[in-house]
């Protein structure tokens, strides 16, 4: 490699190995990304309750907060009632998973007849930027039952 390339090389490493962020429109780093997944309701595998999850992940270093509203609601009549929530706030590492895997939280309630959903409203904050959105699952009926009697 002639002499002059070598400075070049290192200079290209040098900047690669630093970490650099994406920016965009020259207005600096660009927000975290975070996936955010609603499971619709379902038997818990040890227990005789219904579980509703979200299931969460954002991308290094993490989001400054992840605010994540999770209720399982059962349809009564041609309305939704919830019968369970939970609200919880994530920091930077807590919003993150290892490769391929996400973070998760649940609602449970005991096992009984009827159809039911999960719902989630979650807002992130990252860099400035604000996002937010609402998930619903699709809904499930008698989740503690299978075509042979209870599970």
């Amino acid at each position: 490699m002639p002499r002059t390339t070598v400075p070049v090389v290192l200079l290209v490493l040098a900047a690669l190995l630093t970490g650099c962020e994406p920016t965009h429109a020259g207005e600096g780093p660009k927000p975290v990304d975070c996936t955010v997944v609603v499971d619709g309701p379902e038997k818990a595998d040890t227990t005789q309750r219904i579980e509703g999850r979200v299931r969460f992940r954002c991308g290094k270093p993490g989001a400054e907060k992840l605010t994540v509203k999770i209720r399982m609601e059962q349809k009564s009549g041609t309305k939704w009632k919830v019968v369970t929530s939970k609200s919880f706030t994530v920091k930077g590492k807590q919003t993150i998973a290892a490769e391929l895997k996400y973070q998760n939280r649940t609602v449970s309630i005991g096992c009984k007849d009827g159809t039911f959903r999960t719902v989630v409203d979650w807002s992130r904050t990252s860099r400035g930027n604000t996002e937010s959105d609402n998930l619903i699952s699709g809904s499930m009926s008698n989740p503690c039952k299978s075509l042979f009697g209870d599970r």
